[in-house]
């Protein structure tokens, strides 16, 4: 669309006449008119009124490639206001609910091992020795629950990870840095 007629649109969509949109930005009737028919363009002034008057921006306004800019009434399309994400925001919030998890996660595996203690015993045949495992190893063995906790201790370890990624950063290039010049030789 030309600006000629996303003025037009926007105009009419206000329910503004010509006069009353020349009146509420102290112009003429005929500069509306040549504005709407693409004959004369605003100077920059009227530009930024315009766009203040119907909620647009310039870039809207002036940009033949900006027709997505606004639907029905003028008003700013959804998808155009939002902002992308910041990646060091979102790992830091990955991060943190990661952690958080896990944290929950392991301090209930050893509320329960307290709650329901378990005793397990190992004794191999041909030896006089018995290992016995109390507490948390002891109710993780008993419930076969090892691999669940290493599974949440390795989630918590990539959840600190994300949260502290962009203060490793250098020290990661230089990693990388040495192990290429290793490789050369």
């Amino acid at each position: 669309m030309t600006f000629g007629e996303k003025l037009q649109l926007l105009r009419k969509s206000s329910g503004l006449s010509q006069e009353q949109l020349a009146a509420q930005i102290n112009i003429s009737r005929q500069a509306i008119s040549k504005w709407e028919s693409d004959t004369a363009m605003p100077d920059t002034e009227n530009v930024i009124r315009l766009s203040k008057l119907f909620q647009v921006t310039t870039d809207y306004l002036l940009l033949e490639e900006c027709d997505s800019m606004t639907h029905g009434g003028g008003q700013p399309a959804p998808a155009a206001s939002i902002k992308k994400a910041n990646p060091r925001l979102v790992r830091l919030i990955a991060g943190g609910a990661t952690s958080g998890l896990s944290l929950v996660i392991l301090l209930v595996l050893g509320v329960l091992s307290s709650v329901y203690p378990c005793v397990y015993s190992v004794s191999p045949a041909g030896v006089e020795w018995t290992r016995v495992y109390t507490g948390l190893p002891g109710f993780l063995k008993t419930h076969h629950l090892e691999w669940f906790f290493w599974l949440w201790c390795a989630v918590l370890a990539a959840g600190v990870i994300l949260m502290a990624y962009d203060r490793l950063r250098p020290g990661i290039e230089k990693l990388k840095q040495l192990i290429r010049q290793c490789r050369k030789l």
